[in-house]
């Protein structure tokens, strides 16, 4: 007899197990055999036969993420009812569909010992009885735990460093894509991509931490993260300090700043550069020297300073903490002094000191003195801080200044003028060369050099220090002169106009900036600004370089300008303009003036005019301070204004409006009408008014005095001094100097008086 179990399995690979019972007893185990055969059938074999066929789940089929569902199986025909599951002997308590347990994905941790119970009742039999099967089941790593690797093993600022995340595939999962992600400090440093390395092409110190690493498949359903490796970069080399040779330093003297760094012991062949900022401002490039000099150290050489030290590449750059410096002036500003203080008259002795005070470290520092008057050198260096005059005289009033320097530090000698040959004749070329010799240490130093004949400049200040005449004439005659300076260049550049937000609709808040950079030796200096829009000042001078409006309107729309100052000196005063004739009618000749004021430092300066009529230029920067129309027309009227800068533009200021209209001639014969009878009323008031109060008026203009004791006098009553006697100086706290003769009867109101005077002490 041949009892034979039938079943298919789902997968055409999966290997079936089978087994065999008679009245629930088993007759033959497992095995892969379908087949249970009785070579001699007897009695006893008969019975009630069942099969049974076990979950099949060959070891290393499962993997992480595979999902995994197990079915309780029992013959078709047979009444099956309450499958239950079981993992490591523990019911699972998932609910359990048409006798199927859907797991889902699993890992490792699925692995274990399932077992599946179920009541079953035979065909023939009234009751059912419980069956149970179970099979181990164990879940293989599809991959391994990942590693972190640092590549190279000594990580120093400036190297390639690069981490790999290491894992193994499971042989039979070998094709399986894995992503792989890195974390520094538990932030991510590079997402999920294909690769499994992070690189950092300059590691940098801020580049240590703890790192992980993350492997997942492409859909999530593994994922597995390593343990934690701490990465320390070294330093390539320490931070800078700034160090100066001496502290504090003088006006005057060598200063010497030295940005120092140690390199790493491991790298100590490491070629280093270094740069210096004082203020920010860069004042020393990247070189290979670590140390900034200047050789003659002045108040403008005080500030922040700091140094950057970097690798030849730029790989690992480093900034030293900000050091102050501040230079010690010398010897405190000089101030003018006049004795007597009160006042000096003609034939007095006058004494003009030179007045300043010496640092506490430089007390023993011997200094020099020179005088000028309106500008010519009265009294040449010496040690003297005093300048007297025996018997002061008129021609000694003027402006008084002094210049204060050390015995050794001139910049340069006093310039000699010399020429190529003596005497010349018409035509003959003419070569003058303005002679002057540096400090020693200051032998780098730009002059330039400017040339005048009879105090009218004929060269404007170059690097040239000659003056040369291709061909001379009569006219080249004179008395010649020459002036050595160091070149300034720009305080501060050109300013710019911005505007934030770019484009402004109404309600925004509009800021207007004014641009500007000061020379890098004068960062120190304080600025002003001002702003105009179409012409018209909105925001006066402050130290503000904003003008801000909080909800911006269409009238503000417009054409904005700003100019920029230092507070304390004006190159040249504000330009005012004026034109002629007033009124302008038509056909006539107009003129527009663009008026104003140098420094009376600055009175050699040139400077350059534009002019604007409603805000379009009508006459381009040029050294003419006039803008002329020969015959002017209606169009000509409008809102003129006029701009004055320096010829490098490092200067510029622009005029007030002025409105011009140009009048038609019967518009002109109504303002002369109206002119005339306006002051043929005036004419008549004054008259009326001059004899009403004729005896006070007298009164008031000459005085209540002493009658003269004889002649015949029918006046108002005077006394007058005929002569003068005493001069008079102004007030001797201010520097200039004037002496000057008083003269009662130059007043006006006087001059009858004296008159009358005169007559009497005649008679």
């Amino acid at each position: 007899m041949t009892v034979t179990c039938e079943a298919e399995p789902r997968r055409a690979t999966t290997e079936l197990q089978f087994a065999f019972y008679r009245n629930g007893h088993n007759v033959q185990g497992f095995s892969s055999s379908n087949q249970y055969g009785v070579p001699s059938a007897q009695l006893e074999h008969s019975g009630s036969y069942i099969c049974e066929v076990p979950l099949a789940v060959h070891k290393g089929d499962l993997y992480e993420g595979d999902s995994l569902s197990l079915r309780c199986h029992s013959w078709p025909g047979y009444r099956a009812k309450d499958p239950v599951f079981y993992k490591d002997y523990k019911i699972i308590e998932s609910p359990v569909s048409e006798s199927v347990l859907h797991i889902g994905r699993v890992d490792v941790t699925a692995s274990g010992t399932y077992k599946c119970e179920k009541k079953i009742r035979y065909l023939n039999s009234a009751t059912f009885n419980t069956y149970t099967d179970h099979y181990t089941i164990s879940v293989s790593e599809l991959f391994s735990l990942p590693q972190i690797e640092v590549r190279p093993d000594q990580d120093i600022e400036g190297d390639h460093m690069t981490i790999t995340c290491d894992t193994k595939l499971s042989p039979r999962r070998a094709n399986t894509e894995l992503r792989f992600a890195f974390y520094r400090n538990g932030h991510n440093v590079q997402g999920f991509s294909l690769s499994n390395q992070y690189g950092v092409p300059s590691a940098q110190l801020e580049d240590s931490g703890n790192y992980t690493c993350d492997v997942q498949t492409l859909t999530g359903s593994v994922r597995k993260r390593s343990n934690v490796t701490h990465i320390q970069i070294q330093e390539l080399f320490s931070w800078p300090q700034i160090k100066q040779s001496e502290y504090p330093v003088n006006r005057g003297e060598n200063m010497t700043i030295t940005c120092d760094t140690d390199l790493s012991p491991h790298r100590e062949t490491t070629e280093l550069q270094f740069a210096f900022y004082r203020n920010g401002h860069n004042v020393q490039g990247f070189s290979s020297s670590n140390q900034y000099g200047v050789p003659s150290a002045q108040l403008e050489d005080s500030g922040n300073y700091t140094c950057e030290v970097q690798t030849p590449t730029g790989s690992v750059r480093k900034r030293s903490n900000m050091f102050t410096i501040q230079k010690e002036e010398m010897f405190s500003s000089p101030q003018i002094k006049v004795s007597p203080d009160d006042q000096v008259t003609e034939g007095d002795h006058m004494t003009i000191t030179c007045d300043t005070k010496l640092s506490p470290h430089r007390e023993t520092t011997e200094l020099q003195f020179v005088f000028y008057r309106n500008g010519h050198n009265v009294q040449g260096f010496s040690s003297s801080n005093q300048y007297g005059v025996p018997s002061a005289q008129l021609e000694d009033s003027g402006n008084y200044i002094c210049e204060v320097q050390t015995s050794s530090g001139k910049l340069f000698n006093t310039p000699q003028v010399s020429v190529n040959q003596y005497p010349w004749r018409e035509g003959d070329p003419m070569t003058l060369t303005c002679d002057t010799k540096l400090s020693p240490r200051r032998a780098t130093t730009e002059l330039q050099f400017a040339f005048y004949r009879n105090g009218h400049n004929v060269q404007r200040f170059r690097s040239s220090n000659q003056y040369g005449v291709p061909s001379a004439q009569l006219e080249d005659s004179g008395n010649y002169t020459c002036e050595v300076q160091t070149p300034t260049g720009k305080l501060f550049s050109s300013p710019q106009i911005k505007v934030n937000p770019d484009q402004v609709t109404e309600g925004d808040h509009m800021t207007i900036t004014c641009d500007t950079k000061l020379s890098p030796h004068r960062e120190t200096t304080e600025l002003q600004f001002v702003f105009y829009r179409n012409g018209h000042n909105v925001q006066g001078f402050n130290s503000s370089n904003q003008y801000g409006v909080p909800s911006a309107q269409l009238k503000d729309s417009g054409n904005y300008a700003c100019e920029v100052q230092t507070p304390s000196g004006k190159f040249f005063s504000r330009p005012q303009i004026k034109h002629f004739p007033d009124p302008v009618t038509p056909g006539e000749n107009m003129t527009i003036t663009c008026d104003t004021k140098l420094s009376p430092h600055r009175e050699t300066t040139e400077l350059q005019f534009v002019f604007y009529r409603n805000g379009h230029n009508v006459q381009g920067f040029s050294s003419f301070n006039q803008y002329g129309v020969p015959s002017a027309q209606l169009e000509h009227s409008g809102n003129y204004t006029c701009e004055v800068q320096t010829p490098t533009g490092s200067v510029r200021k622009r005029s007030n409006v002025i409105h011009i209209q140009i009048l038609d001639r019967s518009g002109t014969f109504m303002i002369l009408v109206l002119a005339l009878v306006l002051l043929v009323v005036f004419l008549i008031t004054a008259a009326v008014l001059v004899f009403l109060f004729r005896h006070k008026l007298a009164l008031l203009l000459f005085g209540q005095c002493q009658r003269p004791k004889t002649g015949i006098y029918e006046g108002p009553p005077v006394w007058c001094i005929e002569e003068p006697r005493r001069v008079a100086l102004l007030p001797s706290s201010r520097t200039p100097v004037l002496l000057r003769k008083y003269d009662p009867c130059s007043s006006h109101h006087l001059k009858q008086a004296c008159a009358h005077a005169r007559f009497l002490k005649a008679q």
